[in-house]
Formats: structure tokens, C-alpha cells, sequence
């Protein structure tokens, strides 16, 4: 029996081909690389045991928020370093409260480390020296009671961004993620955003993907056969009376027939009020109208991208299962997860932020043969639309959005609609920052 997890083996060990269809944008490497000023990145993650939060902050973003003297600025010694962690402990306690479940949580400080940088890339640091290149590691680890409903976290330290105005700088906004049941989504702390709350939704793929509507179905006509047999009956009870009535010069005959005809006449009535003995002929599934085929496009098209809010490969291959089918699922999986969601060891992360729809246009719908012999309902998308995208890296985000227009093949399957093919006809950069073209063909570079 194949496994998603054999399936998946499959996907990653086949080559790439080159496709940016989904992809946020083409980074320059230069905008990836260490940049001067305060920097901090911050990773929370939530489970039922601890809600955890993971900072790396360089000495400049340290000596903005703790007053922290040392013999050597740029350093920390073995002497000065026992005194950092109850620095960092009152500081988030009294600063970035937490509240799980509405109490507040006093956190411990764990793994606190500094790194031994690169001092080659020393020159990237006119202004910070050695302090922007050198940071230190450490997690608030917040004990839960089980997996919380809900996580507050209260954000409120926004360094001077000196890289943006070095003579009048600007708030430094934050750029971190939150990993909770399986999805991960990327934040961006600002003094208009300082925090964030989550609220657990539960872990069902299903639950979370928008709901597509179901191939519409033309009602059946209803026939109730037995009034008609009925009052039919009753009706020839009656011609057959007065007939026998004629020939024999007798009016029993008829009589008879009258009453006959009359309980013939209530039971057909009967069985009309109730539903007895009606049969439905015609009707089921049919190709869906203009309206009715955008109505199901558009959640199919959104769930794509919500599949890649999941962390664990099998989770994004089941998630995408519920939208794409055949062949087109797999190159989607391949090209999408290399793009978006793999980190290259330059630790920049991708994540898609918005997708917002501009134009649909449904073309041909159809009935066709399906490659199980069952006729389906199909139609064709012309489909332009936007995805923004959020690149982070030493704390710092950077906000790419692409424009794409694509033809869609949408297929009523034996699970319903599912996509099935995908055209891209279109594709621009559309930040009002961005620098050069970008054209189809470009590689999403992290």
C-alpha cells in the first residue's frame, strides 16, 4: 500500500522544475544578507505543555531594552554573562506580559546562549560594529495546564529603525512567527499591532480549509402516481356506472358508482397530502452557471494557499489533496513547498501573508467523460489575482507582492470539485519598492 509519507519521498526526490506560479516574489541575495541597526527574531510555538517563546536579538536590540553594562560593549565575559538572565526574566515578566487562558504566566528563561559571528561580515555593521553582529539565544518557556484555548502576548518594544532614517528613525517593526496545532503563520509586532492572540481552533485539516460548494443538483420532477391511479379509477367507476345504469334502466348501478368513485376520490387526496406512492423521475448533478462555477473556484483557489500554512510535509500534501488532484497536485506540492516553505541556510523564511482575488472569469463549462467513464461536470477559469508575501530574516520582514494571471481547469471528481491544471499567462511584480522586472521564469531566491 503506497503511504503519503512514500508518496512524499517520491515528491522531494524528484527534480524541481522551474515554476513560479505560486511563488511571493524574487529577493535580491543583497536583502537577505545581516543588516545594521537592532535586530530580533522571534518564534512562538504552542502546545499542550508550554506555550515557548524563542528569541535571537543581537547586543544593539539587547542594550535597548535592559541596561546591561559591560567592560567591552561588543562582548559579554564569563563574569558579566550570569547577571544577563535575570535581566531578561524581569524584563519580558513586567514588559511582554503572557496571558494563557486570561491569567498571566510567569516564564523561565532556558538555553540562553551567545554565538561566536562571522567577523567578516563585519563591514555590513558601519554604524553597530561588533554589537549588531553579535547575539544571543535564549526561550521563555511558559508552563500550560493542558492545551490552552487561548495565548495573549503583549508586544511593545520597537527599537529605532536606523536602517529606514538614520537621522529620524522610525519605530522598527518586528517580524516573528507563531507555530501552533501543525500551522504556522508569519506576525508582524508594529506599535498600530503590539501582540497578538490565538485562539485554538482545533487540528482538523477540514476545519480549516474554506468549504467548496458541491456540484449543483437540478431537483427531481415529483409524479404522484398512485393519486393519479387513483382518481383515474374513480373516474372510470363512474363512467362505467352510469353505462350500466343506461342499459339496465336502473339508477343502483350509478349510485354505487358515485360512492365508489367518492372513497376513491378521498383516498387519492389522501395520499397526495402524504406523499404516498409519488416517484421522482429526472434531475441530479448538472454543470454549474457562470455564478455557481466562481462560487466554487474561489475557496478551491484560497485552500491552495492555506495548505502551506502547515508545518509537517504530510499535513500540507493532505491539505493540498483537498483542492488539486492527478498530476497537477504533485507539481504543485514540489514547486510551492521548495519556494515557501523550505528554509535555505541563510535562515530566511518565506510565508504567504494575503491572497486576494482580482478578477474571475469563468469560460466554457461542460459535461465530459471522466477516466472513469462517469460524466462530470468541468470548467475553465481565467483568474487574476495577488499574493503578499512576508520574507524574514535576522528579524527583519520584507514585504513582496506578485500579481498573476493563470487559466484554471476545474473538475467535478469522484471527491468532488477539485483543480486540475493551471496555465499562468501573466506575472508582475507589483510593490511600489520593487527594483527590475520580473518575469515568468523567475525563481523564488530566499
Amino acid at each position: 500500500m503506497t503511504t503519503h509519507v512514500d508518496r512524499l519521498w517520491r515528491l522531494r526526490t524528484t527534480a524541481i522544475p522551474v515554476l513560479t506560479l505560486f511563488l511571493v516574489a524574487a529577493v535580491a541575495p543583497a536583502a537577505i544578507h545581516p543588516q545594521d541597526g537592532p535586530h530580533v527574531d522571534v518564534r512562538i510555538s504552542i502546545d499542550e505543555s508550554a506555550v515557548v517563546v524563542r528569541l535571537e536579538m543581537n547586543l544593539v536590540f539587547l542594550d535597548h531594552i535592559v541596561d546591561f553594562p559591560r567592560e567591552d560593549p561588543a562582548r559579554i565575559s564569563t563574569v558579566e554573562w550570569p547577571a544577563l538572565q535575570p535581566l531578561l526574566l524581569d524584563f519580558f515578566t513586567r514588559r511582554h506580559p503572557l496571558r494563557i487562558d486570561g491569567r498571566v504566566t510567569a516564564p523561565s528563561v532556558e538555553g540562553l546562549q551567545i554565538n561566536d559571528p562571522d567577523l567578516a561580515l563585519l563591514p555590513l555593521f558601519p554604524i553597530s560594529g561588533e554589537r549588531g553582529l553579535r547575539k544571543i539565544r535564549f526561550e521563555l518557556e511558559y508552563p500550560t495546564d493542558g492545551k490552552p484555548s487561548t495565548v495573549e502576548l503583549s508586544w511593545t518594544t520597537f527599537p529605532p529603525d536606523i536602517l529606514t532614517d538614520p537621522v529620524d528613525p522610525p519605530p522598527l517593526d518586528i517580524a516573528a512567527e507563531l507555530d501552533a496545532e501543525g500551522v504556522r503563520q508569519p506576525l508582524l509586532f508594529s506599535g498600530d499591532r503590539p501582540g497578538v492572540t490565538w485562539k485554538a481552533m482545533g487540528e482538523s485539516i477540514d476545519a480549516r480549509l474554506l468549504e467548496v460548494p458541491a456540484s449543483p443538483v437540478d431537483p427531481p420532477t415529483a409524479i404522484p402516481m398512485l393519486a393519479i391511479v387513483l382518481f383515474v379509477t374513480g373516474g372510470v367507476v363512474v363512467l362505467a356506472g352510469v353505462v350500466m345504469s343506461r342499459s339496465s334502466g336502473a339508477p343502483g348501478p350509478f349510485a354505487a358508482s358515485i360512492v365508489l368513485e367518492g372513497l376513491l376520490l378521498l383516498g387519492g387526496v389522501a395520499v397526495l397530502l402524504t406523499d404516498v406512492g409519488t416517484i421522482e423521475i429526472g434531475g441530479g448533478p448538472r454543470a454549474p452557471d457562470a455564478a455557481e462555477a466562481e462560487a466554487i473556484f474561489r475557496p478551491l483557489h484560497a485552500n491552495v494557499y492555506r495548505a502551506f500554512d502547515y508545518v509537517e510535509e504530510w499535513d500540507i500534501y493532505d491539505a493540498l489533496d483537498r483542492s488539486v488532484e492527478g498530476p497537477f497536485l504533485q507539481k504543485l506540492y514540489r514547486t510551492i513547498f521548495q519556494g515557501l516553505v523550505m528554509q535555505e541556510e541563510g535562515g530566511a523564511v518565506a510565508r504567504v501573508s494575503d491572497v486576494r482575488p482580482i478578477d474571475i472569469r469563468v469560460g466554457d463549462i461542460r459535461r465530459e467523460d471522466g477516466d472513469d467513464g462517469v460524466v462530470r461536470s468541468a470548467f475553465d477559469v481565467e483568474c487574476r489575482w495577488q499574493v503578499e508575501g512576508v520574507v524574514s530574516h535576522w528579524g527583519h520582514s520584507h514585504r513582496r507582492i506578485n500579481e498573476y494571471v493563470a487559466e484554471w481547469d476545474v473538475v467535478d471528481g469522484p471527491n468532488g470539485w477539485r483543480l486540475v491544471d493551471a496555465r499562468i499567462t501573466e506575472q508582475d511584480r507589483v510593490d511600489p519598492d520593487a527594483k527590475g522586472d520580473f518575469g515568468v521564469g523567475d525563481e523564488f531566491e530566499l
